[in-house]
């Protein structure tokens, strides 16, 4: 059959069907004026068309209500006339019906599948139920219309709503508006009953969630996407739900994933929204199962969350207001992400055990054919020591998963957020360099080899975890050592990269090999220190350890022959360069001293020239201070150094190396610190006999005295010094017989309390040569001032005054001038206190330190002596008090000022003032402060007003008649700052206190028992519980009420316990003792701890059982306080004249 011609031409029928347009009619309105009016329009109409002009004229009177048009609340009234008019009758047996008009209409149009009226409808109420929960008197009429919305019937509704098509918006979102209004009407008090009737409130949630906005640009924050009112919706459950109900929604798994499908792809308002909910309602709620947490924390989504790093955002389309002061997204996702994969409560991080790998038992050696005892074949022995060189197994398998898709190369804060999670789990930083293994270290100079070397640098620089991971002490068995070297030195730091490094002509990367390769051997030198405080307590396995460390280590780094090299090719300019690579030099003389030692590297030139360069520069800037600290590098570095010629005159140097370095203590011609100097000038000193080399003695503190007293000192008299210290150093046995010669002169018997000075002899010798140079009358007279100087200040610290008097005619005889002679004498001079003490440790450090420990071992009874002042110096804490005036500023502070900024504290502190009305009135203003705290918005505003309400109900009864005990006060004002930061290792301690009554009891120490006897709340946070234990107490010692309070609960006795910890740091004995010397400074203290708490007793078991100089002196100076400060008759009568004995 031929086809029909066409006859229309180009317009004429095309033969193909067209397409009919589906025209959306607007919806018709009229003006409400009276509330029969809109009963009449929204009465139930066959004519769905009537129905939808009725919801229409309802919509703009809503619309008109809550976005407040209406001025003269006329049309409120019409609102409210309405609803009073459709409330339905309560009934006996028959359930009411809120707007049975409505849900009429609402039925007919989804049986008519009227989607105009479906949209309608759910606009209505969603707006109704938004007016309805900003009016306290209407609450349960809206609660009445969602028991209406949740009867099954509805239900029926809203799911129909809920799976429309996709594309129908229209109706989806205004359903999800719905309820999401329900769910958060009167603090979600129908928040249950929706998420029971899941099936149909729920409907098609997880694909609504993917229904995102497709326009272009940013998604209008008027008109937001199903997506968005989904996201919302979901949200708002979070918040509200019960614990129950909260774990079965994070339990159905499209919706958690349909959540963080497209959240890089969200607007930046809702991508907060998520991330504040999540960390509020996910990550902080302690009574949500970590098991729960973890099926949202997942390894997709921390992936998704990851993914908004480097999100952009237009800062035109910021929204006005407070958000826009909000932080970025990117910064948003960082502190998320922060408290998600660092925070153990989070769920994600699971406790592991440092350096010791998942599925080891470092506390079980191999037992021998009668399994009675280990057998000691070596660390060999350890089935497991070895295997760990290709794949390191870690609890954390998650965070393992998940770092690995982080590239902290190209973003500075996935970097930050990397070494975070070393930090809290470093059992993952030798996992993940084992597997990260795309990127080498070898040097580009490129942009992404500087951010990796960044991130090595941070991860070297991690701590080693307290006895490498291990719960309690040290375990038997050390870690394997392809971990502990993994963390020292990451596996991309190979020796052939780090080499590399230093051959190619860049500064950056030769730089950065250097700080990575400092920050190796310091943590080296932890690790080694750890070992030996390991192997002291444990078998010989961690000394076997030791060394296979070292081997290890020693493949790994570079020769110091290269690192020599690359210090001496640098230009005298590049000071910090410089200054890098002599610090490395330095640590590798400190801690690998046999590698070291393979080459020879003579300082002395290099040493003089930066001394030359130093007098050069003018001002205290930076190019001063680099230069200062390579001084003092290479100084320490000559200390080390076989070759270093000490008294060998450069070319073009007047003087030696030790003379200038002399020269420069006397004269402070540069910054370089005394206390530098001073450590090398007594060293060498004692090393090459000038001076004796005994712990007791004095050094070249009284030569460096007398050249001070001089002022300006004459260049002559530089060159004799010079020449004096180089011959002593040649031949000391010479000078030593000369000695001898004159003990015996004097019939003095060589002993070892009898302190002589080989230095001296050499002078002696060489006067009447200085004496022949002819030198001009200043200069002798100021040679001869100098020479009764050095004798003054010998005989004032000791040196003995027969040896003196010889040496002075000694000095006498090579002037040979009778009138120049006779002003040569012994000048008496005070006795050092601090200066001398201070050099004398010095010189004991430098002498015992560094010689391997051939000389560590010391006499049992020297002690360090310390004056009272320095005693106070060193114990005293200034106690914290309050001015009356913080009555008068707290007023006019914002909740957050008054707890984190201390007026609370300051408030707080008022009621141990000795007036009766000002302790009343603090108590006073304490309970506004509570209730202005409660009503605020701040974080943290329940605890805060708990704890102050309950200081006040404990001081109402007993704060008229006398102060609050300072225990109370201590505690109220130590446990705000703890309530203020979730993430302290007491939080949760302080807050079970908190609920546990409603009233302190007066007589005892909060949390004192909980802390000493209890567990810690997290891993390895007994000792910063302890310290904060420590702080609590010294604040709450005060008054002799105070003292008589500790001896009720026996808190000393507790604390004297603590000590026994081998353990323990210094900085917590420290502490302690800081208690006892406060408690030393109140009336009736020093009594008390002497006759009841056996501090005398516990003082010198302390003393005796430490080797160390200042701590024994410590301990005795306080043994002294406490005698100077006690009622001697009393306590002489009671110890019989004993404690007065040790004391002396």
């Amino acid at each position: 059959m031929a086809k029909r011609k066409s006859h229309g031409g180009e317009r004429g029928y095309s033969g193909k069907k067209q397409k009919t347009a589906h025209v959306h009619e607007p919806p018709t309105s009229e003006d409400v004026y009276t509330g029969r009016q809109l009963r009449q329009l929204l009465a139930f109409e066959q004519d769905l068309q009537k129905a939808r002009h009725g919801l229409q004229s309802f919509k703009i009177l809503l619309d008109s209500i809550t976005n407040g048009e209406d001025s003269n609340s006329e049309k409120r009234q019409i609102l409210l006339e309405f609803l009073e008019t459709v409330k339905p009758q309560e009934k006996e047996d028959e359930v009411p019906v809120y707007l049975p008009d409505v849900m009429e209409t609402w039925s007919m149009a989804v049986q008519l599948n009227n989607e105009n009226v479906m949209s309608a409808v759910a606009v209505v109420l969603a707006l109704l139920l938004k007016f309805i929960s900003g009016d306290v008197d209407l609450i349960s009429y809206g609660l009445g219309i969602c028991r209406t919305l949740l009867q099954k019937r509805q239900q029926e509704l809203l799911a129909k709503n809920l799976s429309a098509e996709n594309g129908k918006d229209f109706i989806i979102s205004p359903t999800l508006r719905l309820l999401r209004e329900a769910v958060c009407l009167d603090g979600g008090a129908l928040a249950a009953p929706i998420f029971r009737a899941r099936n149909n409130t729920f409907k098609s949630l997880a694909r609504n969630m993917g229904l995102r906005y497709l326009g272009e640009g940013v998604e209008d924050p008027k008109r937001p996407s199903v997506r968005t009112n989904a996201i919302r919706f979901l949200l708002s459950n979070l918040k509200l739900l019960h614990i129950e109900a909260k774990r079965d929604l994070l339990s159905q798994k499209d919706i958690v994933a349909a959540l963080m499908r497209h959240i890089r792809k969200d607007p930046p308002s809702l991508i907060h929204e998520i991330l504040d909910t999540l960390r509020a309602s996910v990550i902080l709620d302690k009574k949500l199962p970590k098991d729960i947490k973890i099926r949202i924390l997942n390894a997709y989504s921390l992936i998704k969350i990851a993914e908004l790093y480097g999100y952009t955002e237009d800062p035109t389309e910021q929204e006005e207001g407070s958000d826009a002061e909000r932080p970025s997204v990117e910064e948003s996702a960082h502190a998320f992400l922060l408290a998600a994969c660092t925070n153990s409560d989070a769920g994600i991080r699971r406790s592991e055990r440092g350096y010791y790998p998942e599925g080891v038992d470092p506390n079980t050696i191999p037992l021998g054919p009668n399994d009675d005892q280990p057998v000691d074949f070596g660390i060999d022995s350890i089935p497991w020591m070895n295997k760990f060189e290709n794949d390191v197994p870690v609890r954390n398998m998650l965070l393992a998963e998940f770092i690995q898709t982080l590239r902290p190369w190209s973003n500075t804060k996935q970097n930050e957020l990397l070494v975070a999670i070393f930090e809290r789990s470093p059992e993952l930083i030798a996992h993940y360099f084992c597997h990260k293994k795309a990127f080498t270290f070898d040097p580009k100079l490129s942009a992404t080899w500087i951010g990796y070397a960044a991130l090595l640098y941070n991860a070297v620089q991690l701590p080693i975890p307290s006895w490498f991971g291990h719960a309690n002490g040290f375990a038997r068995v050390p870690p394997p050592t392809t971990i502990v070297l993994g963390n020292i030195m990451p596996v991309p730091m190979t020796l052939k990269a780090i080499t590399r490094c230093f051959s190619i002509k860049s500064k950056l990367t030769s730089f950065y090999a250097i700080r990575l390769l400092t920050l190796s051997l310091q943590k080296l030198g932890r690790a080694l220190e750890m070992y030996r405080e390991a192997s002291s307590s444990s078998d010989s396995l961690w000394e076997e350890a030791t060394r296979r460390l070292l081997d290890e280590f020693y493949q790994r780094t570079p020769d110091i022959k290269d690192i020599i090299k690359c210090y001496l090719a640098m230009d005298q300019d590049d000071l910090l360069q410089r200054q890098a690579a002599s610090r490395l030099l330095l640590l590798y003389y400190e801690i690998i001293p046999q590698l070291a030692l393979r080459a020879k590297f003579d300082v002395s030139l290099i040493l003089l020239s930066t001394i030359r360069r130093v007098e050069a520069l003018d001002g205290i800037g930076e190019d001063m201070a680099m230069s200062l600290l390579e001084l003092e590098n290479l100084c320490a570095i000559a200390k080390y150094s076989p070759n270093m010629r000490w008294f060998a005159r450069a070319t073009d140097m007047p003087h030696s190396p030790f003379t200038t370095l002399l020269r420069l203590s006397v004269e402070k011609t540069t910054g370089l610190s005394n206390e530098s100097l001073n450590n090398v000038l007594h060293w060498v000193a004692g090393e090459h006999q000038l001076v004796e080399n005994r712990p007791k003695f004095p050094g070249l503190y009284p030569l460096i005295a007398a050249l001070k007293s001089l002022g300006s000192i004459d260049s002559a008299i530089w060159a004799f010094l010079d020449n004096c210290v180089e011959r002593c150093a040649r031949t000391p046995v010479k000078y030593l017989e000369m000695i001898e010669e004159q003990l015996s002169k004097a019939s003095l018997p060589e002993d070892e309390d009898t302190i002589t000075c080989p230095l001296m002899m050499t002078i002696a010798e060489q006067i009447p040569y200085f004496k022949s140079s002819s030198p001009d009358k200043a200069t002798l007279k100021e040679f001869v001032q100098l020479l009764s100087e050095y004798l003054g200040h010998s005989l004032a610290v000791g040196v003995s005054q027969p040896f003196l008097t010889a040496t002075r005619e000694l000095f006498a005889t090579g002037l040979g001038d009778q009138k120049i002679s006779t002003k040569l004498r012994i000048k008496e001079r005070k006795k050092p206190t601090s200066a001398l003490h201070e050099n004398q440790q010095e010189h004991d450090t430098v002498i015992n330190g560094w010689n391997n420990g051939a000389n560590r071992e010391m006499d049992v009874d020297s002690t360090d002596q310390i004056t009272p002042e320095d005693l106070e110096q060193s114990l005293s804490v200034p106690i914290v008090t309050s001015k009356d005036n913080s009555l008068l500023k707290w007023s006019s502070k914002t909740p957050e000022e008054l707890v984190e900024e201390g007026y609370a504290s300051s408030v707080i502190r008022l009621l141990s003032s000795e007036h009766s009305s000002i302790r009343r009135e603090a108590l006073t203003s304490i309970a506004k402060m509570a209730a202005k705290i409660k009503d605020s918005t701040y974080d943290n505003n329940e605890q805060a007003w708990l704890l102050l309400m309950e200081l006040t109900e404990s001081a109402r009864d007993s704060i008229a008649d006398e102060p609050l005990p300072s225990v109370l006060i201590a505690f109220a004002c130590k446990a705000l700052e703890v309530i203020m930061n979730p993430l302290h290792c007491l939080y949760e301690k302080v807050n079970l206190f908190l609920t546990g009554g409603p009233v302190w009891s007066l007589d005892k120490i909060p949390l004192m028992q909980n802390i000493l006897q209890e567990g810690p709340t997290d891993d390895g946070a007994f000792y910063s519980e302890i310290s904060w234990l420590l702080g609590f107490l010294l604040d709450s010692l005060r008054t002799p009420a105070d003292i008589a309070l500790f001896h009720k609960r026996k808190v000393f006795e507790r604390l004297f316990a603590l000590t026994c910890n081998p353990f323990m740091g210094p900085g917590l004995r420290t502490q302690i003792l800081r208690i006892v010397y406060r408690a030393t400074t109140i009336e009736g203290g020093s009594d008390t701890l002497i006759t009841r708490f056996g501090a005398v007793s516990w003082l010198q078991a302390q003393r005796d059982a430490t080797a160390d100089v200042a701590e024994r002196g410590l301990y005795q100076a306080l043994l002294r306080r406490l005698w100077d400060t006690c009622d001697q008759p009393r306590i002489s009568l009671w110890s019989k004249g004993g404690v007065g004995r040790l004391a002396a």
